[in-house]
């Protein structure tokens, strides 16, 4: 006899799997298309999930009993540093008239040729350190995986901050593409998606603390604000920190509970091409900026134009370049 349960099938939670995608792409270049500081400390609380949940999701889709390491990591890494090459030497053409083919090659070295490419560097770390992780997330010492990404914020973000003393800019660049302040979300997917830890959540609780925790990162923001930090909304702070790891919560209990068939194809479309639209949204946001009164569009409806003018660039150009092509250029 057969009992209904209320569990996911495999397609139901890959469609679910494309959702989180879409709804964290979509955050992602409501953060790029962020227009003021005022926006920043009241407006990016709600979308600073983005990449934590993209980070949560590559830690919970990995599988680490009976797995071929070498393979996953040569599928994984060859798969990002194609289109990490192509679309660094891409964004770095505007830079070459001006400080020669140098900066190129600085630009692949350093992650810095657009704001969206340290996810790359970040995200070839924890595939590298997967092994390890495991190891310590099945050890004793597993406690010590939740203090990386609070610790390293203290010392990075706030002595800074408060001190009034500036990271060496070797120090600051190595900060800037490092994995450790993201550490705690692929870390999470680790452990939950192999069933180091395996508890379940109330999503009601889950729910009101998340929307709490957005009333904290609002009120450290301003903080920020006050005292002079430009970057006053961004997601490498502890309120946030605590914000995306309930987003991340929320996410996993989605996962195993909602049965749900995503009968929108468009949202799952956004989901399918978001690595594509994670790469190219910079430089459609150059072009758009290039149309007259362009600027005088409103946040967030420019955020929306951004999302449907990438995806048509990732639709149309998977369409007319073809899979092999596509994939070089990570459009899908």
């Amino acid at each position: 006899m057969s009992v209904k349960t209320n569990c996911p099938t495999s397609g139901q939670r890959n469609d679910m799997v494309q959702m989180f995608r879409a709804l964290s792409i979509i955050a992602v270049v409501m953060i790029h298309t962020t227009p003021n500081l005022e926006c920043q400390v009241y407006c990016r609380p709600f979308v600073n999930f983005s990449v934590a949940t993209f980070l949560f999701l590559s830690g919970y889709l990995t599988k680490s009993e009976n797995i071929d390491w070498q393979k996953l990591f040569r599928k994984r890494i060859i798969r990002v540093v194609i289109p990490y090459i192509i679309w660094t030497i891409l964004y770095s053409l505007p830079s070459v008239y001006h400080k020669g083919i140098s900066c190129v090659f600085v630009n692949l070295l350093t992650a810095k040729a657009a704001a969206p490419l340290y996810y790359i560097f970040v995200y070839i770390q924890f595939v590298l350190l997967t092994p390890l992780l495991v190891r310590l997330a099945k050890s004793k010492y597993q406690v010590l995986g939740w203090l990386v990404s609070p610790v390293s914020v203290l010392l990075f973000k706030y002595i800074p901050l408060f001190s009034g003393i500036e990271l060496n800019r070797y120090v600051s660049l190595i900060w800037s593409v490092s994995c450790l302040g993201w550490f705690t979300f692929y870390y999470l997917g680790l452990l939950l998606g192999n069933k180091i830890i395996d508890k379940r959540y109330s999503f009601r609780a889950l729910s009101v603390l998340y929307l709490c925790s957005i009333i904290i990162q609002v009120l450290e923001g301003y903080g920020w604000l006050l005292l002079g930090d430009g970057n006053c909304g961004t997601q490498l702070k502890l309120s946030s920190l605590l914000t995306s790891s309930l987003f991340c919560l929320i996410v996993y209990e989605s996962l195993n509970r909602k049965a749900v068939d995503l009968k929108n194809r468009f949202v799952k479309l956004i989901g399918d091409y978001s690595f594509g639209i994670y790469l190219c949204h910079i430089m459609v946001m150059w072009i758009l900026a290039l149309i007259p009164y362009y600027n005088m569009v409103a946040y967030p409806v420019s955020s929306a134009i951004v999302v449907l003018a990438s995806l048509a660039c990732c639709y149309t150009s998977d369409r007319v370049c073809g899979d092999r092509f596509s994939a070089w250029l990570g459009l899908r």
